[in-house]
């Protein structure tokens, strides 16, 4: 006997001002509801030894008659909401993407009404995402692109989805500035089924199972939202996907030291006289996970104290990229280029005492 849970009726029609699916073929997700499954058996035996006449079976509505026996399918309702992966994010950036693909695993043709939930607790959620939406991905490529992507409206424009057809989504949002070097914020996608289609559930006595009724079943798990948020059998299916951020985290220090004071002592032992070298030795340590890039570094050197050695600007091994040098006095101009996350710059230049 089946026992099956009515579908709720959510008196909404989605229009279908834009169908994005994928269709199957006939019955990709399974026979299609109201579908009349006839059979018939027959009895073979024999009286004696002698073969008797086959009888057949009689259907199940208590009239003789070799009748065959029906039923018919029931409507399966099933979304599930699939994460394609999460999001690498930087601090204070528009529009980051977190790529979904929603499918009908049922097997007529189902509506649906999509929401997000943050994440619910301190373990998957650091820090709240700002302007949180919900795009159509029109190029299904699992990346937001403005002016192609189309804004979900619920109830607005969106099509109903036939047996297993799919549409990719996204759930895009800004990244806030405080958000800090690895910390991540979770998101689910939330899908509904509504009663899109022309199959409604048929009022039925409690646990009955009439095979000329069509009933309907919901048939998807619990997904990532869990609880009675999204519970299995409720017409409901999430699943969820991490924005991480990346940042750089950096820091400059700068020291001296007398290399040499001109009388043929070097550092360690020379002395800060007038006409000794002095060196200056920059480090630039970036210990985020995100490279920091466009690093210019600017001193201003006194000119009635110290003269500048230009050019005398050299780098270590992790300045990356565009690295250069430029003298204006009195400021010293340094293009550092690129440090990546988790490495250190060393640059050294070098001055003379007036």
């Amino acid at each position: 006997m089946k026992s099956y849970k009515p579908i709720r009726h959510s008196g909404l029609c989605l229009a279908s001002l834009l169908l994005l699916v994928l269709s199957a073929g006939a019955h990709a997700g399974g026979t299609a509801p109201g579908t009349d499954i006839d059979n018939q058996a027959t009895l073979n035996f024999k009286v004696g030894g002698t073969d008797q006449p086959a009888v057949t079976s009689d259907g199940d509505t208590g009239t003789a008659g070799n009748q065959v026996t029906t039923f018919k399918v029931d409507r399966k309702v099933g979304l599930t909401v699939v994460s394609n992966g999460g999001a690498t994010v930087i601090p204070n950036t528009d529009d980051q993407a977190l790529p979904f693909t929603l499918e009908n695993t049922g097997n007529d043709t189902q509506g649906y009404l999509l929401s997000t939930i943050a994440g619910l607790d301190a373990t998957d959620d650091d820090y709240d995402m700002n302007s949180v939406r919900i795009y159509i991905d029109v190029n299904n490529n699992g990346t937001y692109e403005s002016g192609t992507d189309t804004l979900y409206t619920a109830g607005t424009n969106v099509g109903d989805l036939l047996p297993d057809a799919s549409i990719k989504l996204l759930v895009v949002a800004n990244t806030p500035g405080t958000a800090g070097d690895t910390e991540t914020s979770l998101y689910h996608l939330l899908a509904q089924a509504t009663n899109a289609g022309t199959t409604t559930a048929a009022a039925k006595t409690p646990g009955v199972d009439d095979p000329a009724v069509i009933d309907v079943a919901f048939a998807d798990v619990a997904g990532s939202a869990g609880g009675p948020t999204d519970a299995a059998q409720d017409g409901k299916h999430s699943d969820s996907a991490i924005y991480t951020v990346q940042s750089a985290t950096v820091v400059v220090t700068k020291s001296s030291e007398v290399t040499d004071d001109g009388f043929g002592t070097l550092a360690p032992n020379a002395k800060a006289i007038p006409g000794a070298t002095v060196t200056y030795t920059v480090d630039i340590v970036n210990s985020g996970a995100a490279a920091a890039t466009s690093l210019a570094l600017t001193d201003d050197l006194q000119v009635a104290d110290v003269t500048y050695n230009n050019p005398s600007v050299s780098f270590g091994g992790d300045c990356n990229g565009a690295t250069s040098e430029s003298f204006a006095t009195p400021t010293l101009t340094i293009n550092v280029g690129t440090v990546t996350g988790g490495s250190t710059c060393t640059i050294t230049y070098s001055v003379t005492i007036n």
